[in-house]
Order: structure tokens, then C-alpha cells, then sequence
């Protein structure tokens, strides 16, 4: 994508002629709000504060809609844009900081610790038995183990008592060892 450069003047006057009813002015207009948008959030995303690319587009999508929905009311739409902009943004980091995405790849675990064929299959059993507890236990135990979480941090995510999580923490373990034996 080429680098956005386009004045506040010209914005607005697109805005007035889409408000008029110049449907070009619109397109171009919409397209310039999807590019500035896609960019601001793709810059979130470089920056790690957005994870996942598919949530750049949504993003993006979001603002394209508020700017659709309202492009007639629009009085100042740099100043408009940056609001909107930035609160979507807080508003979909306050609603996902608390899921943390914990992903398991074997292959880079396999390589950092070698470890013999049967301590894989016992990782691997353990992991098959730990998929039938419940959602609760099986995102405390990733958490801890993969996540690589201190129990107060887990408590946090989870709005739950530190004390509560590490006796479910150590009742899960038992119940996998149980299972396992």
C-alpha cells in the first residue's frame, strides 16, 4: 500500500460532495477512510497490540461502517476519524485483553528439549487426558505451563481468587496423574 497522503482539505471536500450526492467522491472518499483505517490498525498490529491479522480487518471493517452509517452528520472528519479510530481500537482491547491466545507447537519444544519417545507419549497422553476436563481447568493448566503465567496473573485473566486457582491448579495435576497411573 502506498503511503497515505492526502490533506485535510481534500478530505473534506470529498465529504461535501458525497453529501451531495456525488457518488465518486463517495467511493474515493470510502476507499481513503478504509486505507487510513487499515493502516492505523496494521500499525497496532507491528506494534503487538493487535495479535492476530484477521482482527486488522476487522477493525477496519468497523470503521468503514461507522463512516458509512454516519458520512452525512460528519462536520470535521479528520478530527471524526481520529476519535473513531482510536476508540474502536480501546474498545476491542479492553473487550480482548483478558483472552490470552496460548499456542502449543510441539515441533519447537521437541527442539529446544530433546526428550525420548515415550516422555513424548506421555506428554502427548497427558495432553489427550486434560482435553476431557473442563474449559476452566484446561486454561489454567495452559496458563501455567504454556502461557507461562505466575497464578496471580492467571487469578487476573480469570477475575478469580489467587488461592482458588492454585488449589485447582494442583487438584487438576492430581486428577491428570490419576488418570494417567
Amino acid at each position: 500500500m502506498d503511503y497515505l497522503n492526502i490533506s485535510n482539505k481534500e478530505l473534506n471536500q470529498l465529504l461535501e460532495k458525497s453529501k451531495e450526492g456525488d457518488s465518486k467522491a463517495f467511493s474515493d472518499l470510502s476507499k481513503t477512510i478504509r486505507d487510513i483505517s487499515y493502516s492505523y490498525f496494521l500499525s497496532k498490529h507491528h506494534q503487538k497490540r493487535i495479535i492476530n491479522i484477521d482482527d486488522v480487518e476487522d477493525l477496519t471493517n468497523n470503521v468503514y461502517l461507522a463512516f458509512a452509517e454516519q458520512f452525512e452528520i460528519i462536520t470535521m472528519l479528520e478530527n471524526w476519524l481520529r476519535r473513531v479510530l482510536f476508540l474502536t481500537f480501546i474498545r476491542w482491547y479492553k473487550r480482548n485483553k483478558s483472552k490470552v491466545s496460548v499456542e502449543l507447537n510441539e515441533s519447537i519444544i521437541a527442539e529446544i528439549n530433546p526428550v525420548s519417545e515415550s516422555v513424548n507419549i506421555d506428554a502427548s497422553t497427558a495432553l489427550s487426558v486434560l482435553e476431557k476436563f473442563s474449559e476452566e481447568k484446561q486454561e489454567i493448566v495452559k496458563l501455567r505451563f504454556w502461557g507461562d503465567l505466575k497464578f496471580s496473573e492467571i487469578a487476573e485473566k480469570m477475575n478469580k481468587n489467587e488461592a482458588a486457582v492454585k488449589k485447582m491448579f494442583y487438584r487438576t495435576l492430581n486428577e491428570i496423574k490419576e488418570k494417567l497411573d
